[in-house]
């Protein structure tokens, strides 16, 4: 009789293959919502970047929109918008001028009066005119006062012809009336005075 193997053989140990084992698959939680559009959806780097384009011009689109409605709703931020708008323009042509010293722009002739005088006259102004600045003038006695004293120091710092800069009459607001202001709320002040400078307006010298 043939003599049975022992049943306690033991198999040989299988070798190592020498294949790599499986990535790990990536923790979603861990991950952005790009990231995780990029593993889900695939495709070239080149329409991944197109549709990050349009994704920005999406955004852009929505917030052009809030800004328009805004500046519909809000005449104060129609008018702020309007300043920087100048105020990129004027950097503009500062930068196409021509290298050198720039001539300084001529400044608005006002009325030899006193300052209460151009207070009175700026005064029968706002309740005569029927305009949106005029209405919103009659609620800010504030802003009435600043317009007088900016008349005050337009006058004084353009007495060399030249028109006061926005660091000029900021400065002054600070020494004689002790007004910190910003040079926006300085340049706002300024086109005011040299509106109401103009023809039919309560400064326009004779």
């Amino acid at each position: 009789m043939a003599t049975r193997r022992s049943a306690d053989t033991r198999q040989a140990p299988r070798e190592e293959s020498g294949e790599e084992a499986p990535e790990a698959v990536p923790d979603l939680a861990r991950l952005s919502p790009e990231e995780i559009a990029f593993l889900l959806g695939g495709g070239s780097e080149a329409s991944q970047a197109a549709h990050a384009r349009a994704l920005r011009a999406e955004r852009n689109t929505r917030s052009n929109a809030r800004r328009t409605d805004r500046r519909h709703a809000d005449p104060a931020y129609a008018e702020h918008l309007r300043m920087l708008d100048r105020e990129r323009q004027r950097r503009r042509r500062a930068r196409m001028a021509p290298a050198g010293p720039a001539a300084p722009e001529p400044a608005v002739a006002l009325p030899a009066i006193a300052p209460h005088e151009a207070a009175e006259r700026l005064a029968a102004h706002i309740r005569d005119a029927a305009t949106p600045q005029a209405r919103q003038l009659r609620a800010r006695p504030e802003l009435v006062r600043r317009y007088v004293a900016g008349f005050i120091l337009y006058r004084l710092l353009s007495a060399d012809g030249a028109r006061p800069t926005r660091g000029a009459l900021a400065a002054a607001f600070h020494d004689r009336f002790g007004l910190e202001l910003t040079l926006s709320q300085v340049q706002n002040i300024r086109d005011r005075i040299e509106g109401f400078a103009q023809p039919g307006g309560p400064w326009c010298a004779p």
